[in-house]
Order: C-alpha cells, then sequence, then structure tokens
C-alpha cells in the first residue's frame, strides 16, 4: 500500500480540526493566565510523522534510474491494463481519505 504525501496529510487536518476550541473558550471568558505547554503522546507521534514526511524526498532517484535504464534497454513493459488499475485505485483511495 503507498501513501501519499495528500492523505497523509488530509488525516492530520482531520486530527487538527478540533485544537482551537480551548483557546477560543478561554479568550471569550477574558481569563488570564500563564502560558502553559503539555504535549499529549498522540501530538508527538504526529509530529514525528510531519517531520518525517517533510524530510522524505519527493522522488526516489535510485528507482527513477533503475526505470530509465530498461527503458533504454527495452526491457520495460507495463500492460494498459496495470495502468488503468493504478489510475483508479489512486482516485479511490484520495477520495476515501
Amino acid at each position: 500500500m503507498i501513501i501519499s504525501k495528500t492523505q497523509l496529510l488530509n488525516v492530520l487536518k482531520v486530527y487538527n480540526k478540533g485544537d482551537n476550541k480551548v483557546e477560543k473558550a478561554q479568550a471569550a471568558r477574558g481569563t488570564a493566565r500563564a502560558d502553559e505547554l503539555a504535549i499529549s503522546r498522540e501530538s508527538k507521534v504526529k509530529q514525528k510523522a510531519m517531520h518525517a514526511v517533510r524530510q522524505a524526498d519527493d522522488i526516489r532517484l535510485d528507482k527513477v534510474a533503475e526505470l530509465k535504464e530498461q527503458i533504454s534497454a527495452g526491457t520495460y513493459t507495463l500492460s494498459d491494463d496495470e495502468v488503468a488499475e493504478k489510475m483508479i485505485e489512486r482516485v479511490l483511495v484520495d477520495r476515501l481519505i
């Protein structure tokens, strides 16, 4: 299974939807407190995931080089059905997430 950056970012957006509710509630009450920071375990996991996504290369150069060699040698074959199947699969996954 391949998870694209778009899919990961969409999942992370879902987790971030309710984050500002506490800030809005405190602002509405007008209470002034000392700032305090507490990072949950889930937030730390999200933070690590986002860091990994930012560090990951968009293009796998080793795979590109391998495919170029196969195409140049005339040994790269891919059926129309495989291409269509992957295109449909990607569209469906992107719509679901």
